[in-house]
């Protein structure tokens, strides 16, 4: 739940307690009216009176107005502490560690809160950090040694090994390349996730960037026979272009793995209002709803995925990489019927930029 959300819903919480009381107030004033109007035509209060009876509904409405209007301000300063603690809880649920909020106001149970949440957002930023740096660490020392095996097993390989002996070194040769991927994917990863500021952005052809990835990857489409096809509109945008080959590489890829021999992968790029949006859509087996859930979750391999196909890093770059954009990424797919990947870029400052040159 966003803080949007929040918002709205201790907004309708504050307006549900003001109307509470106005209807309290308003029911009372109607009911003291017409006690009143009872009483005046039963004699038991002089019909004289009766003439006040409209002055005493009014003046009782209108307190009851003013009572509802300043129940709804001590309400307001009721709920507008809590409203901060869920914004503030909600943050560190989505990695937003540097939340702290003011104790030096409020109630003490409120401050008690308050304090909590600090206190708990310092230590998950500490272990953040040593996270980081683990991960920084333990990757680059794994590049080395796992280089050396590689080499090594390739040497070993063409040394004219028999039959058996070189299906022994085949594995070894795999598995180095699976960790050394998956190495050099934890390392983007851990990059791309600490990068909050996006430079080294320019002008370029979006559409000329695609048939680029395509053509970086034609062996692996080749030599399945996958034919492909796009509508490739003239897109020129505005950003970092190392971010979004990210983006390309890795569905690409995953359309190429996931789709049969013989099948088909389609790509659409077009300006869509202010935005740029790109569709890349195979014919391969399809993604089930319950992986959907998770595709873009770090180190998530679904199941039948094969451990050698992939390492679970991939998408969760893609869609940091859109982040770091200011787009998104989203997944359309069903199982037997094909996946479709869908990036939605902010485009609007392309225009002024070639506009100037």
């Amino acid at each position: 739940m966003n803080k949007k959300e929040n918002a709205k819903k201790i907004g309708l919480a504050w307006w549900y307690i003001s109307i509470v009381v106005l209807i309290i107030a308003a029911g009372s004033s109607i009911i003291a009216f017409g006690v009143y109007c009872i009483l005046a035509f039963s004699g038991t209060i002089e019909g004289e009176s009766f003439s006040m009876a409209g002055i005493i509904a009014s003046v009782v409405i209108a307190c009851g107005i003013m009572g509802a209007f300043v129940a709804g301000i001590i309400s307001r300063n009721f709920t507008r502490p809590v409203e901060e603690c869920i914004n503030a809880i909600n943050g560190l649920a989505e990695g937003e560690y540097d939340v702290r909020l003011d104790t030096e106001k409020g109630r003490d149970q409120v401050k008690m809160l308050k304090e909590a949440i600090n206190k708990t957002a310092e230590e998950l930023s500490n272990t953040q950090v040593m996270r980081n740096s683990f991960v920084n660490d333990v990757s680059h020392e794994y590049k080395t040694p796992v280089a050396s095996i590689l080499g090594y097993a390739k040497l070993l390989k063409a040394s004219g090994l028999d039959e058996e002996q070189a299906g022994y070194v085949d594995i070894i040769i795999e598995e180095s390349h699976h960790l050394a991927t998956m190495t050099t994917n934890v390392l983007q990863l851990n990059r791309i996730e600490n990068t909050e500021i996006v430079t080294d952005k320019e002008l370029f052809s979006l559409d000329e960037d695609l048939r680029r990835c395509f053509v970086h990857f034609q062996n692996q489409w080749i030599s399945k026979d996958i034919s492909i096809s796009g509508d490739f509109s003239e897109v020129m945008y505005y950003g970092n272009a190392e971010l979004l080959q990210h983006i390309w590489g890795n569905i690409v890829q995953n359309a190429i793995k996931f789709t049969d021999r013989g099948g088909e992968i389609f790509c659409s790029v077009k300006q869509e209002g202010e935005n740029a949006v790109v569709r890349i859509r195979d014919n391969g087996c399809g993604i089930d709803k319950e992986t959907q859930k998770h595709i873009f979750d770090k180190f998530y391999q679904r199941e039948g995925s094969g451990r050698t196909e992939g390492n679970g890093l991939g998408l969760a770059i893609a869609k940091r990489a859109a982040e770091l954009c200011g787009g998104t990424i989203g997944v359309k797919s069903e199982p037997d019927f094909g996946t479709e990947f869908i990036v939605t870029l902010p485009n609007a400052d392309a225009k002024d930029i070639k506009a100037e040159l």
